[in-house]
């Protein structure tokens, strides 16, 4: 009975550690941003996202592409998504969220014949402005360590911290806040440190083509973190701390974001690590 039951807590391990680590056949990429929705200030916000393949048709590993004909609402309901050549594919509205989406591609896709866009606009606004674009995260983009740097501390403007763990690895990040004036004359050291701890989903145990990444945001940094009131612009820097899992996986796992919204306008700029 004891050898039953160690083989069978093995066995559940063995999975659980497989379902963290990159897929074999395909690989994840991340939308940041996907909502749709009411904002502050009266504000409408609207998700405009493009894929094109200029090589070929591929299938995605999950449906997630409007349009298919077999499904409620043209929404997708199959296990897979045909990607046609030379369409401009959207994803559905249906799937929005705060954690924003993964995608699945083919490993055997060229990366270089797939093109994504992303863009979000304030629909309450948008006879004065276009939108702003925001990165679309293939898995090679993925850090194990990052800087944001010269965030600027006004408070005509409220800064947001969007932090993704694609691959669910971690529970917990650790973020250290230095003065970008102190940065610039050579000084080292930072102002202040915190933990931040992401959300899970499904529990912190995806399948194999997850939606969502683990997820973590701060909606006002300079309202969260008072330490910032003295500065006119700052920098955060950002590493993993706790594993749900033992050895530790490969080291990119995870993107971070800050955007930085107008209170007045609702103008966004986007800062991201290149």
């Amino acid at each position: 009975m004891k050898r039953l039951a160690l083989a069978v807590l093995l066995l559940a391990t063995t999975t659980a550690r497989a379902q963290f680590f990159p897929d074999p056949d395909y690989q994840r990429v991340l939308i940041p941003v996907f909502y749709f929705g009411g904002g502050s200030f009266g504000s409408q916000w609207w998700t405009d996202f493009d894929l094109i393949s200029t090589e070929g048709n591929f299938t995605l590993g999950r449906a997630f592409l409007q349009g298919n004909p077999g499904c409620p609402a043209l929404c997708g309901c199959d296990a897979k998504a045909e990607a046609e050549a030379w369409k401009a594919e959207s994803v559905c509205p249906t799937f929005e969220g705060p954690a924003g989406l993964v995608l699945h591609v083919p490993r055997t896709v060229n990366r270089d014949e797939v093109h994504t866009y992303a863009r979000v606009r304030d629909m309450s606004r948008q006879a004065d402005r276009a939108g702003t674009q925001i990165p679309v995260v293939w898995e090679d983009q993925l850090h194990d360590g990052m800087m944001l740097l010269d965030i600027p501390r006004d408070d005509r403007f409220r800064t947001t911290l969007r932090l993704f763990d694609v691959f669910q690895w971690s529970t917990e990040f650790q973020l250290r806040f230095h003065d970008m004036a102190k940065l610039r004359r050579g000084e080292a050291g930072p102002l202040f440190e915190t933990t931040i701890t992401v959300e899970h989903e499904e529990g912190g145990t995806p399948g194999r083509f997850p939606g969502r990444p683990a997820y973590a945001v701060v909606g006002d940094l300079q309202a969260a973190y008072p330490q910032l009131a003295d500065v006119q612009s700052f920098a955060i820097e950002i590493r993993g701390t706790h594993l749900l899992i033992s050895p530790a996986p490969p080291n990119k796992r995870f993107f971070a974001m800050v955007s930085v919204t107008n209170k007045n306008t609702n103008e966004v700029t986007v800062v991201a690590p290149e």
